[in-house]
Parts: C-alpha cells; sequence; structure tokens
C-alpha cells in the first residue's frame, strides 16, 4: 500500500489541529454552564425551654343563676331593667302591680297610713351578679310564677372542659392551666373540679375550669382554648416553623441541612410539639455548628445547590 505523500499528510495534519481549536458544540457548553442556585437563609439549632401542651376546648358557664319571677298576678310597671345591668342581692330589679289594684286604682288612695296598701309587689334578686335576660316589658300582663328575668352570679363565672379519657392521667383538680380567648387573649386558670358525667357518643370527662384573678366581662357558652402541660418546662432544640417541611400527608417530616457553602441535603427528622412558632426536634441530634435552611428551603432536592444570603 503506497503511504500519502509528505506535503500531504501535512495539510491533514493542520486542518485536524484547525477543527480540534474551532467553537465547541452547543450541547458541551450546555454541559458545562453553571447550575443555578437557590437563594436560603441558614440558622442553627437552638435550645430553648418548651413544655409539652395539651389544648383542649371549653366552654364558658355561670352555673350559679337566679331565675326572678312574679310572685303575683298582675302588670309589670316602668321603669324596665336592662340586660348586663349589675345588680345587688336584695335589689328590688321588677315591680308588678296586682290586677285588682290596677282596677280600683289603691295605689293613688290617700288615708291612714295603716289602711293603704298599693297593690304594688317588688321582685327582688337574691345574689349579686348581672342580669342576664329581661322576658318582660312594661305593661306586660303576668301570671304568677312566671319568669321575668335572670340573673347570672358573675362570682360564680368559668369554663366547662371536657378531656377525652385518653387524656385523663394529664388533668387534675388543683392543676394550674392557661385560657386562650378568641381574641388573642390568655387568661390564668385552675381544675376547680370533676364532673360526675360523661359524654357516651364522644367519650369525654367533664371539668370545670376556673379564672386566676380579674374575671373580664364574657358571655356565657363561648369557645375558648385551655392549655395544660403534659410535661413539666424543659430544654430541647427547636427550628423556626418555617424550616420544618413535610410531605402532603404530613407523615414525613424533614429539614434541609447545609453540607457545605454550596450544598443542602434533606435530613429526615421526628419533630416535636410546636411553641411560639418554632417546633421542637426530637430526632436526629444537631450539633451546634450545623446550619439549616429556613427560606428558600421549600421544594428542594437532596444536594441541591444553594446560595446563602444575609
Amino acid at each position: 500500500m503506497n503511504s500519502l505523500p509528505p506535503l500531504l499528510l501535512l495539510n491533514l495534519l493542520l486542518l485536524l489541529g484547525l477543527a480540534a481549536c474551532g467553537p465547541k458544540a452547543p450541547a458541551d457548553a450546555e454541559a458545562e454552564a453553571p447550575k443555578p442556585r437557590a437563594l436560603v437563609t441558614v440558622e442553627a439549632v437552638r435550645a430553648d425551654t418548651v413544655r409539652d401542651v395539651l389544648r383542649l376546648s371549653a366552654v364558658s358557664a355561670y352555673p350559679a343563676k337566679d331565675v326572678l319571677r312574679a310572685t303575683t298576678t298582675g302588670y309589670v310597671l316602668a321603669p324596665t331593667p336592662l340586660p348586663g345591668q349589675n345588680v345587688q342581692a336584695g335589689q328590688t330589679v321588677f315591680r308588678v302591680q296586682t290586677k285588682e289594684s290596677r282596677v280600683l286604682h289603691l295605689d293613688q288612695l290617700t288615708g291612714d297610713p295603716r289602711l293603704r296598701f298599693s297593690g304594688i309587689i317588688a321582685v327582688k334578686s337574691g345574689r349579686a351578679g348581672v342580669l342576664s335576660t329581661v322576658d318582660k316589658l312594661a305593661g306586660d300582663y303576668v301570671q304568677d310564677g312566671e319568669q321575668l328575668g335572670m340573673v347570672y352570679d358573675r362570682a360564680r363565672f368559668g369554663f366547662v372542659l371536657d378531656v377525652p379519657v385518653t387524656q385523663l392521667r394529664f388533668v387534675r383538680v388543683g392543676q394550674a392551666c392557661r385560657i386562650y380567648l378568641p381574641d388573642g387573649r390568655t387568661l390564668p386558670g385552675r381544675v376547680e373540679q370533676v364532673l360526675a358525667t360523661a359524654d357516651v357518643a364522644i367519650q369525654t370527662q367533664r371539668y370545670t375550669v376556673r379564672v386566676l384573678g380579674r374575671v373580664p366581662d364574657l358571655p356565657e357558652n363561648l369557645a375558648v382554648q385551655v392549655g395544660l402541660d403534659r410535661t413539666a418546662p424543659h430544654l430541647a432544640p427547636t427550628v423556626p416553623r418555617g424550616a420544618v417541611l413535610t410531605d402532603e400527608t404530613q407523615t414525613q417530616f424533614w429539614v434541609m441541612r447545609l453540607l457545605n457553602d454550596s450544598t443542602a441535603v434533606k435530613v429526615p427528622i421526628k419533630r416535636g410539639p410546636e411553641q411560639g412558632g418554632r417546633i421542637q426536634i426530637d430526632s436526629p441530634a444537631f450539633r451546634p455548628q450545623d446550619r439549616i435552611l429556613v427560606s428558600g428551603n421549600y421544594g428542594l432536592d437532596d444536594t441541591a445547590a444553594v446560595r446563602v444570603t444575609k
């Protein structure tokens, strides 16, 4: 076989060298392009004083009530009291004029005071409290024993707490608790007594809860939350709520830990209770120098490329 002439061989080598030094293919350029990095912020795991809190539903109630009833048949006289009015024990709340007095105008007779009878009967409150309802107005005709209004004893105000039977071991009489009102206020309270009744359908035991200190003006049947400590305060590692990620069924939880300055890895965790916007981490045990992603972590895969921002 004849070999190529030296001049032709030299030209062929030059062409190959130029081709090798030419522009790279688009696919090669894309392969070597830097990957986009997610902008994230990080925070170290912090030790906080936490407690395991049991939160249950409760309803406000006035267990001591006085029903004001007419003691004669007749007509309610003005002025009519207003709902929400404070009354004292022994105070006249309603006045009822008998029908005979109304017909004979006995309240207008004059003469010997010993023989005077106006026919006006005072209906007084048996306890101090607040007038919750007014059922009759001035001019209404009432029968003997008919309800005129109702007085709630504010000093006996409290809450009825329903405790599932599975949680009874965490509730005891005399236990301190916190009452969370719908408007964001928190009241100190105490478990007062256990009621000898249980709901057959939902299997709950009822307790009464009293407010410690000044009782605000609250209506009856107000739904609140009561917090009871299941454990004593203790130190535990916590992270912000935004650092904990979960799946659709909220059965698996994880955080993204910074492996180095540019890579974040997925770390499965067992989460504890949440308190004050921070979640307790029961496992695994993190080191003080570990950095956890607190923002920009949503949707990141394991070993994701990241860039830490301040």
